[in-house]
Formats: structure tokens, sequence, C-alpha cells
């Protein structure tokens, strides 16, 4: 997954992108490998500790993107309360496709057409049963 999306990114297809979710303990085992996919795709990698998912239901990621501008609204975005755990919504255009850097790709709304479980294939491979979302304090 994190190839896929670091080749949509160095693409410029999408302005930003998450590896999938794992505990905490898991991060060194996956770290040389995602290092080395970012380098040679030449995007960039940000560890995203969740500090506001309590410690027994923790799961981190990367913030995967190819400009600072996207790690900058990401950021932004954290910085005003949102997890994407929770309001993924709030992120939706920033991790978009197609528009990511189109002229006035800033006035494209983005909406779904029908609502799906996001994460459900990634979460039931990678996590345990229920934890995805993790339940917000």
């Amino acid at each position: 997954m994190i190839t896929a999306f670091a080749e949509c990114l160095a693409g410029e297809s999408k302005r930003a992108a998450f590896s999938p979710p794992f505990y905490p303990g898991d991060r060194l085992s996956l770290l040389p490998d995602a290092e080395t996919i970012a380098r040679e795709q030449g995007i960039h990698l940000w560890f995203e500790r969740n500090q506001d998912i309590p410690e027994d239901r923790r799961v981190n990621w990367w913030v995967m993107y190819k400009f600072p501008e996207a790690l900058e609204e990401y950021r932004a975005l954290r910085n005003q309360g949102y997890n994407p755990a929770w309001h993924f919504d709030k992120f939706r255009t920033l991790l978009g496709y197609g528009t990511a850097w189109g002229e006035n790709w800033e006035t494209v709304i983005p909406r779904m057409r029908q609502k799906e479980a996001i994460m459900r294939t990634v979460s039931r491979i990678l996590l345990k049963p229920g934890e995805w979302p993790p339940e917000q304090v």
C-alpha cells in the first residue's frame, strides 16, 4: 500500500496519503521498507504518533507527501483537533485524487456519492477485530 500511494504522490495525482495504520510496536519493523520506498519515489514520510488516541487503542501511520505544503495542511487540521480516524471528511481534499494540483483545484468541493466503511479491508488485515476506528474518548 505504501508503494501504491507513493507512486500516486510521485506522479502528483495526490497531495498526501497515509500508510496503513499500525500498532506502535510495529513501527521499527516497518520503517526500513517505508524509508526505502519513500527514497525511491522521491517523497517524504512524517510519523503520526496519534497521542489523541488512548494508548491502549493507539495506532500510528505515516503521512506521505511530496511537497511540504501538504504536510503543513495536514498538521494544521490536526492542530484544530481533527484526527482522520474520526473526522476523515476534514482531510478529504488533502487526500483526494485528480484535482491535486490542477488549476483552481481549491474550488472543487469533493463529496462521496455513497458513504462506505473506509478502511474495512486494511483494518481487517492489519488490526484486531473492532479496533478501527479507535474509540474516541
